[in-house]
């Protein structure tokens, strides 16, 4: 008799079984409170907050303090460096800032105890290490690497991740889509092929494995959608990741009081720029308290005068339209009842900043540059020497790429030209695939971010109902800030930006996966015991 039920009631029984498992099995992100049983509904909520002490506690406390003390002491004991931009020195030349190496062995032995008492694994543990750290110093902690070899932090990282993923045994749900598969496969090849014709053309081989990084960090998408599997480890990396954002900011500001001179004083601000979006969202979804995100939101604003680069202004107006189309994000959720507790907070937040803007030598220094900067950058392009280089640089990228269109000129060639001749790369993450890989690297490269955006928009149109999706509407903004600053910037070429980058394509993959798939419906996968006829019945049904 029952298999004679229609369609729609089979699928509604068998999403009450789904919410009733997901409950059980700790992953509260799907799951909604049942309708009619109170006690289900305590069951629920001390699930939840359970589930939020496992991601905050003591151990994420201590290192978030000893983090804050060693960043900020830093930036108050640095000296102006104006050849961190002028003259940037490569990879292998770079000297990465002490503090750099002292957070990462003081939050190392912490992450473990912290690991230990959230009860997660060895290779989780490692990522989130390298996440915190990589967010905090970027290119000062992913350019340390071990004496006397060219392998940096990164690399090491990926290699063991890598490692511990496949030596763990996979549910058959954590295949990839087949289009993303070969797309990588693709462009893995393609980046191999010009490995090799940089070596047979005798190039340097140091200078044809810094650029095999386009391709290698590319791996970083198979860490991002195996390790990112559940619910829990997504939020654990999304707070993980604003923390080390926070200190990155604190590094800027003590900076800032130390050298008012200093033109930039984060670099690159792109993780800035995602942190200030995510808690935006979260803040309208009511994700996050209102209290912490307002505060977030003004440390992070903060951040990006401290970045002071004109592609971040002009990623978060494109970002800004862009989130008007994302649907529910623009409608006013975010000035609910609920923020107007916060609002005298707020206002006192915004009194301090002015103050410290308009009041203090440093800071009206600062904003002053700021200003000067972005008007003579969008209002004044020709009389400003950064975007006519970035103009330069673009024109020699595609000249070397119609030389041979199908594979372009290969790894190991040092990117000199008539004005510049330190190797500083079009500033174009496109073209510097295009002009050393060819079409056969940036075709299967258009796939990836096609295939990605495409499934993103329509998993997050097809699932507005589901908690979840509000993770992959912060992806996909996510994903676009990085794309849009690639424009005009490294994302692929550089170890602290490309590796986050293709993770966080791996977990918006895994998260349409699961929302749309056997991922998000945890009773398909292992069915309760006496249940297997009731779940056969709904298939046959449903086709």
């Amino acid at each position: 008799m029952h298999f004679a039920l229609p369609v729609r009631r089979h699928k509604i029984l068998l999403l009450r079984r789904m919410q009733n498992h997901s409950a059980q099995n700790s992953d509260p992100a799907l799951a909604t409170p049942a309708d009619s049983a109170q006690p289900r509904n305590q069951v629920f909520v001390a699930r939840q907050k359970q589930t939020k002490g496992r991601i905050i506690n003591g151990w994420l406390i201590l290192t978030v303090i000893l983090g804050a003390v060693m960043t900020l002491a830093d930036g108050l004991t640095r000296a102006p460096n104006p050849w961190m931009e002028l003259a940037p020195p490569q990879p292998l030349e770079y000297e990465p800032y002490r503090a750099a190496f002292l957070l990462a062995a003081v939050a190392f032995p912490l992450m473990f105890a912290y690991a230990k008492k959230a009860r997660i694994s060895l290779a989780e543990t490692l990522f989130l290490w390298f996440v915190f750290c990589t967010t905090a110093y970027m290119k000062d902690f992913s350019y340390l690497r071990l004496p006397g070899a060219p392998l940096f932090v990164t690399d090491v990282i990926l290699f063991v991740l890598l490692f511990l993923i496949y030596i763990s045994p996979r549910p058959r749900s954590s295949r990839r889509p087949l289009l993303l598969d070969i797309s990588l496969a693709f462009f893995v090849a393609a980046g191999a092929l010009a490995a090799v014709r940089g070596f047979l053309a005798h190039r340097e081989p140091i200078l044809v494995l810094r650029d095999s990084a386009l391709i290698g960090y590319s791996l970083f998408l198979v860490v991002g959608y195996h390790l990112l599997g559940s619910w829990l480890a997504i939020r654990r990396t999304a707070v993980w990741f604003l923390l080390g954002t926070s200190l990155s900011v604190l590094n800027g500001f003590g900076w800032l009081l130390a050298a008012p001179e200093q033109r930039r004083l984060i670099a690159p601000g792109v993780y800035v720029l995602i942190s200030l979006l995510g808690v935006v969202v979260m803040m309208a979804k009511r994700l996050i308290r209102p209290r912490v995100g307002w505060i977030l939101v003004a440390l992070f604003s903060l951040g990006l005068l401290l970045a002071n680069t004109r592609t971040l202004f002009v990623s978060l107006g494109v970002l800004a339209l862009l989130a008007l189309f994302v649907p529910k994000l623009h409608r006013g959720e975010i000035f609910s009842a609920r923020l107007v507790k916060v609002l005298p907070a707020f206002a006192a937040l915004a009194c301090l900043f002015a103050f410290f803007v308009f009041h203090l030598q440093a800071g009206r220094e600062l904003s002053t540059r700021v200003a000067e900067e972005l008007a003579r950058g969008v209002l004044h392009s020709n009389d400003d020497p950064n975007w006519q280089f970035r103009l330069t640089a673009w024109k020699e990228a595609w000249r070397r790429f119609e030389e041979y269109p199908p594979a372009g000129e290969g790894f190991g060639n040092l990117f000199n030209f008539e004005i510049w001749d330190n190797d500083p790369r079009p500033h174009n993450t496109y073209l510097t695939v295009l002009y050393k890989m060819g079409l056969l690297g940036f075709l299967p490269l258009f796939s990836i971010l096609a295939c990605f955006f495409w499934l993103a928009l329509r998993a997050m149109k097809n699932n507005l109902g589901t908690s979840g999706v509000h993770f992959l509407q912060i992806v996909i903004l996510a994903q676009a800030s990085f794309c849009i600053w690639g424009e005009a910037n490294f994302v692929l070429e550089s170890p602290f930006l490309a590796s986050l980058f293709w993770t966080g394509m791996g977990m918006g993959f895994r998260l349409i996966h699961k929302l749309n798939g056997k991922g998000s419906l945890p009773i398909l996968l292992h069915p309760l015991p006496g249940n297997k006829k009731f779940i056969q019945g709904v298939r046959g049904a449903a086709l």
